[in-house]
């Protein structure tokens, strides 16, 4: 099998003076069999084709919130900072993934912008807007610490891939799907009912709330990615 290129897009950081991105990103597809070269923010999206041309699959990690006006809605005092040109990047990267036949896995924002491309709307805080029985952010310390349970369904890909259809997850996140985009299906819950995964009817887009790269310790969460590699592969 020839190691597939991912892309993985980067997000400014350190006051907008940078482009960056965790390394388990990056670590997770070079773990499962991948090469992975980060994708910045252009200017304008007129190069995402060129882009999309040059790899095999695509990763759109986790970042900051979502711009609200993009579903409609006004931004409420708990969301929190967005980047409106790395929205739009981060769409036309996906849109142009799926027109190229090229697999898609996003993971925590990722999950939530892909949601938003195909016409889907979020809650902007959980606990302002859904509810506080479950925790999903992260705890007090560098690396996520706190964690839940997701049900997933038993006929979705995801659970195939996981061999499970009870998972625990971790969790850092404060935003996440309320009406769901045009053909995806929700294929996991956590315990209060919120989505935590999605998966387009099609196949081109898995999409995860948690953060399964921080897990690659666990042999279900590596599984992912190794499925993901062997699909990019097959490009």
């Amino acid at each position: 099998m020839k190691r597939p290129t991912i892309g993985i897009s980067a997000v400014t950081a350190f006051n907008e003076m940078m482009f960056s991105q965790r390394v388990t990103y990056p670590q997770a597809v070079w773990d499962a069999g991948g090469d992975a070269i980060l994708l910045p923010c252009a200017p304008t999206t007129e190069n995402c084709e060129k882009m999309i041309n040059l790899i095999d699959g695509l990763l759109v990690p986790g970042g900051f919130d979502i711009d609200p006006t993009i579903y409609r809605e006004e931004k409420i005092p708990e969301c929190g900072p967005t980047f409106p040109s790395e929205d739009s990047y981060d769409m036309a990267l996906i849109k142009e993934a799926v027109k190229q036949g090229k697999p898609v896995l996003c993971i925590c924002r990722g999950c939530q912008i892909a949601n938003v491309l195909y016409g889907g709307t979020l809650y902007q805080d959980i606990p302002t807007q859904y509810g506080k029985l479950v925790n999903h952010s992260k705890g007090d310390i560098e690396g996520i610490i706190n964690t839940h349970t997701v049900k997933l369904e038993p006929d979705s890909y995801l659970a195939k891939i996981l061999g499970s259809t009870n998972i625990i997850t971790n969790t850092a996140h404060h935003q996440a799907v309320k009406d769901l985009g045009k053909g995806f299906k929700v294929v996991g819950r956590a315990e209060d009912g919120s989505i935590e995964a999605i998966e387009k009817e099609d196949g081109s887009i898995i999409a995860v709330q948690w953060h399964p790269e921080l897990l690659q310790n666990v042999e279900m969460y590596r599984n992912l990615f190794i499925d993901f590699i062997k699909k990019c592969s097959n490009k």
